[in-house]
């Protein structure tokens, strides 16, 4: 007969049903080893990447909590600064006026030949010039 009609001599015995049964228990038994072995493997894989990414997050942590110190600071230096700038400037602007000041009151006594206390300090043109970058 064709197409599997004929059962082979060990499968039609007690004998051989019970040997294909237990090498089925068998092969079930080792297929079953194996996928406890992957489960296992995929465990511990999971595991390890557990532990990196906890170990991973503290770093992460402790480089966020550094970082939000440092800003803090240079926000508070920067705040002190742009104070310091804004006296700086309010300084450097009324010396500008005193200045102008003083060399309207010093063109206007050379425009009438008039003597100033320190003309002996000055020369007829000189003018006073505050930079408040110079170097």
């Amino acid at each position: 007969m064709a197409g599997g009609g004929v059962m082979k001599s060990t499968e039609s015995t007690p004998d051989g049903l019970v040997l294909k049964k237990r090498k089925r228990l068998i092969s079930n038994r080792e297929s079953a080893r194996r996928s406890r072995i992957r489960k296992k493997k995929h465990a511990d894989d999971l595991t390890g990447q557990v532990s990196q990414l906890v170990s991973d997050n503290k770093y992460m942590a402790i480089y966020l909590n550094d970082t939000t110190r440092m800003l803090m600071e240079l926000d508070s230096e920067n705040s002190v600064l742009r104070a310091q700038l804004a006296e700086l400037t309010h300084r450097f602007e009324s010396l500008n006026e005193i200045i102008n000041n003083f060399n309207s009151l010093s063109d206007y006594y050379h425009e009438h030949e008039l003597l100033l206390p320190c003309d002996n300090m000055l020369h007829k043109d000189q003018h006073f010039m505050v930079d408040m970058f110079l170097n």
